[in-house]
């Protein structure tokens, strides 16, 4: 049984790119299932997120993971991906972008997942050499360390976004998967 098509403008991919067309959702469709956070020593993290595509986990084509402040939701207001660690990860090329300071687009630089290179704006980077994509059956599981800058200190919440390879969105976009505190810098004491 095929389920029916649902069309919403407000899913991040699409608020990224600039609301050009309606993202279809489908509730068939590909999935966010879990998230860990795995922090450590200083301000880098390490995050894991699963996504399930019935098709298998291969068929699902980009994901994206936001880290945003806790007022913050995907397409709550204008501009709402300014200032935020939005990372999106192109699972055929294994290229991570992270969003522009000012919002509502991809950063031209993107890093080569494994390499030595790093993508970041002001809010985070994203260390591509410690960061993956792997499909086991109808699972895909992404793992990337993010360095917070001290300025984005807080609490923040994450979501989890994925598009198929027909270009259908999670209907779950603004669920929260989970939480992390960036930690400010603090100058030593002598």
């Amino acid at each position: 049984m095929r389920l029916p098509m649902l069309s919403a403008v407000a899913c991040s991919i699409v608020l990224i790119s600039g609301c050009k067309r309606p993202a279809p959702i489908r509730m068939d469709s590909s999935l966010p299932i879990s998230l860990t956070v795995s922090p450590e020593n200083g301000a880098v993290q390490r995050l894991t997120a699963i996504f399930r595509d019935p098709r298998g986990g291969a068929h699902i084509r980009t994901v994206t993971i936001s880290v945003m402040s806790s007022d913050v939701t995907p397409g709550g207001h204008s501009r709402w991906s300014s200032k935020e660690c939005i990372v999106h990860y192109e699972l055929a090329a294994s290229t991570i972008r992270v969003t522009t300071n000012l919002g509502g687009e991809w950063e031209k630089q993107s890093a080569k997942a494994g390499s030595e290179d790093t993508v970041s704006n002001s809010q985070c980077a994203v260390i591509a050499r410690e960061s993956s994509a792997i499909v086991s059956g109808n699972d895909l599981t992404i793992q990337l360390a993010l360095d917070f800058a001290p300025e984005f200190a807080g609490e923040k919440k994450i979501y989890l976004t994925c598009e198929d390879a027909e270009g259908v969105l999670n209907a779950n976009y603004k669920q929260v998967f989970g939480k992390l505190t960036v930690a400010p810098f603090l100058h030593p004491t002598n």
